[in-house]
């Protein structure tokens, strides 16, 4: 059986067969899932004359943070993007994910199946950091996409895929342009970038309803005040948008927007140094901030829902003066933060 061709791309679970059948894995984030994700499966694929090959979006890896998005997400997302049967295996485990439990359960559903897993570049060289990942080579052969024209070196015995024409785009990458608002049909299945815009994942920051209702309003008042002082509304919005994407990140609450800049530019692809930088110092400002730094932090404390005694004053504040503003502003946290450690 040609491993492109199923007559129900959709289904989740593979036949199983009383002869020896070569099974394939592609495991991944899929965060979201892209077509070179659909050139390496395939690739794959014909390399390793596969007679089944099953999609495994995976839940949280030891070695990675949380996807961005709902495990149900990017499950569908699989589903309209890949040719192939999708498992929702590792999704439906409560607890750390690893590829050995994988790989442990499919021998015991399919014994007689030969299994094939692929891994990028990337997880190889920290594949000695896997959970077992001794055991995982007994248990199947590991692939290896070859992406550059230079050969694969490796110590460890895995079956080497060469001349493989990667297709130049990352999950990272795509998050940060959906984010932006920029073209990424290039790069997306059809159904899967239409299912993206009809939940509007990847477009907003992935917080509480009530978080994301504040962001929303902080964006709203950041992109008026950047027309009103001469600033970029589009880098005002996106920053005012995403200025608490950190807030559930942080050990101490202070320092949420800097971890909230480290998620941008590590986890979102997000590289303009001045929206970084107003999304870092929002909490707790610093010397010499630019005006796209103080729109941001006058209209998290200006926004529609925020509602202190004082506030008709700090928005008029706002829209006169930024820097008046700020420092109203920072000088109210200043008290704020003293009188909390007062009462501990």
């Amino acid at each position: 059986m040609c491993c492109g061709h199923w007559p129900n791309p959709r289904r989740d679970e593979l036949c199983s067969s009383e002869t020896t059948r070569k099974l394939g894995v592609y495991g991944g984030a899929f965060d979201p899932p892209h077509l070179g994700h659909v050139a390496a499966a395939r690739f794959f694929a014909r390399a390793m004359q596969l007679d089944e090959l099953l999609i495994m979006p995976t839940a949280q890896s030891p070695l990675k943070g949380h996807p961005s998005v709902a495990a149900e997400h990017r499950l569908e997302l699989c589903r309209r993007t890949f040719g192939y049967p999708v498992s929702d295996m590792e999704l439906a485990r409560t607890s750390t994910s690893y590829t050995i439990d994988t790989l442990l359960q499919l021998r015991e559903r399919y014994p007689e199946a030969e299994l094939c897993m692929l891994i990028g570049t990337d997880q190889l060289a920290k594949f000695t950091r896997w959970h077992k990942w001794e055991e995982i080579l007994r248990l199947c052969t590991v692939c290896a996409l070859q992406r550059d024209a230079e050969p694969l070196q490796t110590p460890l015995p895995v079956h080497v895929l060469s001349c493989f024409a990667p297709v130049e785009i990352s999950s990272t990458r795509l998050r940060g342009m959906l984010a932006l608002g920029e073209e990424a049909s290039a790069y997306l299945a059809p159904a899967a970038l239409a299912y993206i815009r009809e939940q509007g994942i990847y477009i907003e920051p992935n917080l509480p309803p009530k978080r994301l209702q504040h962001s929303r309003n902080v964006a709203d008042a950041a992109e008026q005040l950047a027309r009103r002082h001469g600033a970029d509304p589009a880098k005002a919005r996106f920053a005012g948008l995403w200025h608490d994407c950190g807030k559930h990140m942080a050990e101490h609450g202070w320092m949420h927007g800097a971890v909230g800049a480290e998620y941008l530019q590590e986890y979102m692809g997000i590289a303009d140094e001045e929206v970084l930088d107003a999304v870092r110092y929002h909490t707790m400002g610093r010397e010499d901030m630019s005006v796209l730094e103080q729109i941001i932090v006058a209209a998290d404390l200006t926004s529609a829902d925020r509602d202190y005694p004082d506030v008709a004053h700090v928005r008029a504040l706002a829209q006169e003066d930024l820097a008046a503003c700020c420092r109203h502003i920072m000088a109210y946290k200043a008290r704020k933060f003293a009188a909390k450690r007062a009462k501990k």
